[in-house]
């Protein structure tokens, strides 16, 4: 995807140059529910601001292509790419690029206001009867850090188009009268949950593809695609540093001074340290291969354990 300059990204989603991520964040999710197509019977309205929503919290949602960005927009220069590195002469194949996953047919005139819609004349001519595919869906979901960190399975909850069960996607009863249920659409949105295989070792953005779980097409078309971006918890002991997990652990001044055992909490166990006598704060205790996996691999990195005298524990031993 290719930063335009001409887009004013934070007006689209509605916040300061100054918003902090966690902000943009919300505000991005608050504007995808209310304006996902999915949500709002196909319109294509809602469609364009889904495309114009998500294409600025791509840029903005990012540090890195938020700061190009707006050393773009100051130095008015343009041709810059806000994709991650790579081959420049190659297409960046970004699942949630949604100016091209969400195209209709015909090619689009660019417009100063980003959700203005064309003239229903201006629309291409489609045969109601052609199978069209369903929507491909793309999602966030926040997975657990010890998840993100070994691999593991969660469930993920979201509404899609479903064909519906009443007349099974003709659109019509018996009597070839519209369906009560969907109206004569052909499919009704419902809420599916569906487990959802985290890879060992995953990096924080990542996009998994679960093809064929999207949205449901219309005359026979083929389901969409799901598509979720990775947003791995803060924990509120643990810190990733590449493959590696750091814990500070607070220990007791007696402890410090003439050391002994200890047991700590790892990322899937429990385990017993010995505290070296003359332990001072902040050093460190490394306990290798009890870290993250790393990404598709099978090797861990290592849990390091950083030490931090608390007054604390002393009065609470003496009372």
């Amino acid at each position: 995807m290719k930063v335009s300059i001409e887009k004013d990204y934070y007006k689209i989603l509605g916040v300061n140059k100054s918003s902090k991520v966690s902000d943009i964040k919300k505000r991005y999710r608050e504007l995808a529910r209310k304006h996902h197509p999915d949500t709002n019977q196909g319109s294509q309205k809602s469609e364009e601001q889904f495309k114009q929503i998500s294409e600025a919290y791509e840029v903005l949602g990012n540090a890195k292509k938020r700061k190009e960005y707006d050393q773009l927009r100051t130095n008015g220069r343009r041709g810059r790419s806000a994709h991650s590195p790579g081959n420049r002469n190659e297409p960046y194949n970004d699942p949630f690029d949604f100016g091209r996953q969400y195209t209709r047919q015909g090619p689009r005139e660019n417009r100063q206001d980003p959700f203005s819609q064309p003239p229903f004349a201006d629309e291409p001519v489609m045969d109601p009867d052609m199978p069209t595919r369903g929507f491909d869906l793309q999602f966030m979901v926040d997975v657990p850090f010890v998840v993100a960190a070994l691999g593991g399975t969660i469930p993920y909850t979201y509404d899609k188009h479903v064909t519906c069960p009443e007349c099974k996607g003709s659109g019509v009863n018996d009597f070839e009268d519209p369906c009560t249920e969907c109206q004569g659409k052909q499919r009704v949105v419902k809420t599916v949950t569906l487990d959802i295989d985290i890879p060992s070792g995953v990096a924080d953005q990542y996009t998994l593809k679960f093809p064929r779980q999207g949205g449901s097409g219309r005359n026979g078309g083929p389901l969409g695609d799901l598509m979720v971006k990775v947003c791995i918890e803060k924990h509120p002991h643990f810190k990733k540093v590449k493959s590696d997990v750091h814990s500070v652990v607070a220990i007791s001044p007696e402890l410090a001074e003439k050391g002994g055992l200890l047991e700590i909490q790892l990322l899937d166990s429990k385990t017993t340290i010995h505290v070296e006598d003359g332990t001072l704060t902040g050093e460190e205790l490394r306990i290798p291969g009890a870290g993250s996996t790393q990404p598709w691999g099978k090797k861990r990195g290592d849990f390091v354990v950083k030490f931090r005298i608390d007054e604390n524990l002393r009065k609470k031993r003496a009372g």
